[in-house]
């Protein structure tokens, strides 16, 4: 009797072993480009002096094309813990950004500016119709913004583990001493920002070079009380990672 033909196997798609790890303290940020961007990177700049939670904005500056970019995109959305978006000006990529992030389920909260030069200056419709019907939270200066990522921040699950952390640690510390560990318990997980994991001794040499002084021996302290707080992990031996927790 002739061999059958053996049928060639389906391969199976396993989007579940594809889904990057979700990061604890980032949250992913979709801004139209005009007008409004550089209000977020202001606020967020000075926000990594007091919170532990890490802004991502992906966009042209990648220097990427649009198929490469979209990957980006999606990338940072799954391994997000939540995500800001900006309605202003009814830009389409924030919809299809808001969109992605709805499909996967990741927890999400709209923002619009209410100032008259940030929606003269875009030229698609005020609010485009995928996001008309949501709540959104309004703000029209710099300041305002400010205090809605303030606020946001202060509710996020990160930052309250952190500021517990904080409280119960360093209680018995004065003001000064206090200041300084906070400071340097920020550095130790900013230093970690848009990366999954980072080399220990990485961050040891470059936390040294700050203007603070910090010695080794300081740094080291710091990431063993962290990683015994569980907000990161990092691994033992010459050639130790660090990652958020």
């Amino acid at each position: 009797m002739p061999r059958r033909k053996k049928r060639p196997r389906r391969r199976t798609t396993n989007v579940a072993a594809r889904r990057p790890e979700v990061v604890a303290n980032q949250v992913f940020v979709g801004v139209p480009w005009k007008a409004v961007r550089s209000r977020y990177e202001k606020t967020i700049e000075k926000m990594r002096k007091r919170s532990p939670l890490s802004f991502v904005i992906v966009g042209r500056d990648d220097r990427q094309d649009a198929e490469d970019l979209l990957a980006v995109i999606k990338d940072r959305v799954l391994s997000s813990s939540y995500a800001i978006f900006d309605a202003t000006g009814g830009n389409p990529n924030v919809s299809l950004e808001y969109g992605y992030a709805e499909a996967v389920d990741l927890p999400r909260i709209l923002y619009l500016s209410t100032h008259g030069a940030a929606r003269s200056g875009a030229r698609d419709a005020p609010i485009i119709a995928d996001l008309a019907g949501k709540r959104r939270n309004q703000y029209k200066q710099q300041a305002t913004l400010s205090k809605l990522l303030n606020e946001f921040s202060a509710k996020h699950a990160y930052t309250v583990r952190f500021e517990r952390f904080m409280a119960s640690t360093f209680r018995r510390a004065g003001k000064g001493k206090k200041k300084r560990a906070r400071a340097l318990a920020l550095k130790v997980i900013h230093s970690i920002d848009g990366s999954l994991q980072v080399r220990r001794a990485d961050i040891v040499q470059q936390l040294q070079a700050d203007v603070s002084r910090y010695s080794a021996a300081d740094i080291d302290e710091m990431i063993k009380r962290l990683h015994r707080a569980k907000l990161i992990r990092s691994q033992q031996g010459p050639y130790a990672r660090v990652q958020i927790a």
